[in-house]
């Protein structure tokens, strides 16, 4: 029999009677259960108890009508009830993304109502020694099925049937200070059938360490799942995890998008020879974790780009490779002499040198604008002199071209490898932010936003500072 989950819930909202003020005063502190349905996309539940006079659930559902803000930050779990070994129940950086109105139903002459959330992580007391593992979402199936071969001839004489998947990853990869085997979990979904067998799969990482704590662990993870969604340009994520530590099992369940996938292959295919795997081999593992938020940052948006299209894929395109530079200058990369011994890119501002001090350049660059508004037409004569002011800057300014040029040297990129012209792109950039209509330049757009062009040299720029510096010189991984 399957132990119920417990605890003591606080609620910490001063206001939450005035909502409802003719009504008894709330408790504060509520029994709870928590409910897990790992059928329906890990639906997680909070079942929480109350004296009906008090009318919690319509309370929290006029307090926090919109959702606005994440009412699970006004939650603390201040005492496990059962089971005994379960240390910590914990909901922080996780959201309710929804709540059921109390029902007429009661248990233990309580009512009830319930709120939906979108994770929950649980720390139990634990001896036991094995192998920690990550079931990942749907999106990875064809990733791990890349691994496996199978031997599924049915035979025709009085031999026995066999059918046995090979995973051909026969040892761990080594990656940054854990290694990992990407494989199924293979599992009979009709057990009391007893005439058919259904065999399921689920996509799974089994990972190995050593004295690493869980967050660690899970940095690595999400490292794991990030290159992976790089690989394929979709959404790799992991929807449980059972960490074992030293003395503690850590399990995390997420409630996370679940989609088919036709081509998982992604924009690098043939560069990457033996597919995500070369990832995992020739990246800057240590570059990375400590780098992780920003990394996810542009690979998510990476990934979202090749979703869109026209100007929204061109300017995020764009925009990635400006915050690419950027971190390259905080991370004293580039630009060194100009970002200072602490790297602040508001010193990186790329001007022209003058020979006179900034006021008398500014008055020089004013009353050189104010010559040429003798040959702007009469009507827009007014609206130029009244822009000058905002001018002055754009004039010093280098162009986007040069101040890119560093990054380019430095990573040894060249974009005209990919058929772009940078000032091209600096020129269809300033237009669209602008809002300046771009109808004449739309051919020039699609040609832009094909995969072989920007996007394929964006993603270029995003592998080398994940430390592929030369996709040329990857070797291929032998299978063990």
């Amino acid at each position: 029999m399957e132990i119920r989950t417990f605890f003591k819930l606080k609620i910490n909202i001063d206001d939450l009677d005035d909502t409802m003020p003719s009504k008894q005063k709330c408790a504060k502190v509520y029994k709870t259960e928590l409910l897990i349905d790992g059928k329906d996309n890990n639906e997680i539940q909070l079942k929480i108890y109350f004296d009906d006079k008090e009318y919690l659930g319509e309370k929290i559902m006029q307090w926090n009508p919109n959702m606005d803000s994440n009412l699970l930050d006004n939650f603390k779990v201040i005492e496990i009830i059962s089971p005994e070994n379960l240390l910590e129940i914990d909901f922080s950086n996780y959201r309710c993304k929804g709540m059921e109105k109390p029902t007429a139903f009661y248990e233990s002459n309580l009512k009830y109502f319930i709120i939906r959330l979108t994770g929950i992580r649980k720390t139990y007391k634990n001896s036991e020694n094995a192998p920690s593992e990550v079931y990942l979402n749907q999106q990875a199936f064809g990733l791990i099925e890349m691994n496996y071969r199978y031997n599924s001839n049915f035979p025709w004489s009085k031999e026995e049937y066999n059918w046995t998947p090979i995973n051909q990853i026969k040892e761990y990869v080594q990656f940054g200070k854990i290694s990992f085997k990407p494989e199924y979990h293979f599992f009979n979904s009709t057990k009391n059938n007893l005439e058919n067998i259904s065999i399921h799969k689920e996509p799974r990482l089994t990972i190995e360490f050593n004295d690493l704590n869980v967050s660690e662990i899970k940095n690595h993870i999400e490292l794991i799942c990030t290159l992976y969604s790089l690989y394929s340009l979709e959404n790799i994520d992991y929807s449980f995890s059972r960490i074992y530590t030293k003395d503690n099992l850590h399990v995390e369940i997420r409630d996370v998008s679940n989609t088919s996938v036709k081509d998982f292959h992604g924009l690098f295919r043939w560069d990457l020879y033996q597919g995500p795997l070369t990832l995992f081999k020739y990246v800057d593992s240590n570059h990375l974790l400590k780098n992780l938020f920003f990394y996810k940052k542009i690979v998510d948006r990476f990934i979202y780009a090749q979703k869109t299209s026209g100007e929204s894929k061109f300017m995020i395109l764009y925009n990635i490779l400006e915050q690419v530079r950027n971190q390259y200058i905080l991370d004293g990369m580039i630009e060194t002499k100009k970002a200072g011994e602490t790297p602040n890119l508001r010193k990186v501002i790329e001007e022209y040198r003058f020979n006179l001090s900034k006021t008398k350049t500014d008055i020089f660059i004013k009353e050189a604008l104010e010559k040429i508004i003798e040959i702007v037409s009469e009507e827009d004569k007014e609206l130029f002199k009244n822009e000058i002011m905002y001018k002055l800057t754009p004039i010093k300014v280098v162009s986007m071209k040069n101040q890119f040029q560093s990054l380019f040297d430095y990573i040894k990129i060249d974009p005209k490898d990919f058929d772009l012209n940078f000032l091209e792109l600096k020129i269809l950039r300033d237009s669209i932010f602008h809002g300046r209509p771009i109808i004449k330049d739309l051919e020039k757009l699609n040609k832009i936003n094909k995969s072989k062009c920007l996007p394929k040299f964006v993603g270029t720029v995003i592998l080398n500072y994940s430390g592929i510096n030369d996709l040329k010189k990857n070797n291929r991984i032998d299978k063990k």
